[in-house]
């Protein structure tokens, strides 16, 4: 079971290249070494690395950490040698008790691109539930756009 951490600037360098795996990077807005370091500024942001032994095995950053309400899962990554294991199931809910417990969250939101279909079925089988569905609202690199998923989860 992976231990959560707080990201250090040594860390950034192995999330920034699972962020630019092609079967990541799709998914994503803007990734790279500035946007890790502006998140790990953020006092309103917690950046936490899963960690098996040594290895690091995934990384989430909520945000929105010091709000009275909804915490935003602003992303969710395990690294490629871990994918496919149920890891990414174990992150999340590791990633959600953070919230509820040491944050107080109310509720945790994230946006999916609605053809994300391998998470959104991780997200929907932890609790997560559609409120919403914001049309065009990602420019994607060949010109389409794409919709985004509104999900929330509430503690049981």
């Amino acid at each position: 079971m992976p231990i959560l951490r707080a990201t250090t600037p040594d860390d950034l360098p192995a999330l920034t290249g699972w962020e630019s795996e092609p079967d990541t990077f799709m998914w994503l807005g803007e990734t790279g070494q500035a946007w890790h370091s502006r998140a790990l500024a953020d006092l309103d942001q917690e950046h936490v690395v899963a960690v098996e032994g040594q290895v690091l095995v995934g990384f989430a950053v909520l945000a929105g950490t010091h709000g009275t309400e909804g915490i935003e899962l602003r992303r969710i990554v395990v690294a490629p040698a871990h994918r496919g294991t149920g890891l990414g199931r174990v992150l999340l809910q590791a990633v959600l008790r953070r919230a509820y417990e040491h944050h107080c969250a109310q509720t945790v939101w994230l946006d999916v691109k609605r053809h994300n279909h391998r998470a959104r079925s991780l997200y929907e089988a932890s609790g997560f539930v559609e409120r919403e569905t914001l049309r065009n609202a990602v420019a994607e690199l060949d010109g389409t756009s794409s919709d985004l998923v509104i999900l929330v989860h509430q503690p049981r």
